[in-house]
């Protein structure tokens, strides 16, 4: 179930991530021609939806619990993208008007989204992530208080370290000591 969820949570990632940082794009040219700084409120608007996205994408990467599905099918989707636009750019014409689509197109052209598709790909070639949790056997009470004491603890009857004559150790008392 796990993968499935993983896997359609991985198509929604891409457009998520094409559109975030398309939309961010044009406010970071706006920006720059205007002599602005991320100060402003539309700075920190755009400031704000890209680290929104970079968490997003950082947590699709780092996160050991998560079905690899979801990094890696977003990933393809990204590289299937910028591969599909390059060989077909007129396909663009037929995706209906989105916010960020503008930027969204730029950042293809200038194959932006390959290098960050291949990042996410990269877990799903890892083993241990297909590998589901252990699950430990519960420890229960009496088990866990036998493993804390020794039974020597409880034994009133043998005499404690250092008290017996011949409890040994560096000093020696008695008559024997010398």
């Amino acid at each position: 179930m796990r993968h499935l969820v993983g896997f359609l949570v991985g198509l929604i990632l891409a457009p998520v991530v094409a559109l975030g940082t398309g939309w961010v794009l044009p406010r970071f040219i706006d920006l720059d021609a205007d002599g602005r700084t991320f100060a402003t409120a539309g700075g920190l608007v755009a400031v704000g939806t890209l680290a929104v996205v970079a968490l997003l994408v950082g947590l699709a990467l780092a996160l050991p619990r998560l079905t690899p599905l979801l990094p890696g099918v977003a990933g393809l989707t990204l590289a299937g993208l910028t591969t599909a636009h390059h060989l077909r750019p007129d396909l663009v014409e037929r995706v209906p008007a989105l916010p960020g689509l503008e930027g969204a197109v730029t950042l293809l052209e200038l194959g932006a989204y390959l290098p960050l598709g291949l990042a996410l790909f990269l877990p799903m070639l890892i083993p241990s992530r297909w590998a589901g949790r252990e699950r430990r056997p519960e420890v229960t009470e009496e088990e866990y208080f036998d493993g804390l004491y020794d039974e020597d603890y409880e034994d009133p009857q043998r005499p404690r370290w250092g008290t017996a004559p011949d409890a040994g150790g560096h000093h020696r008392r008695g008559a024997d000591a010398g």
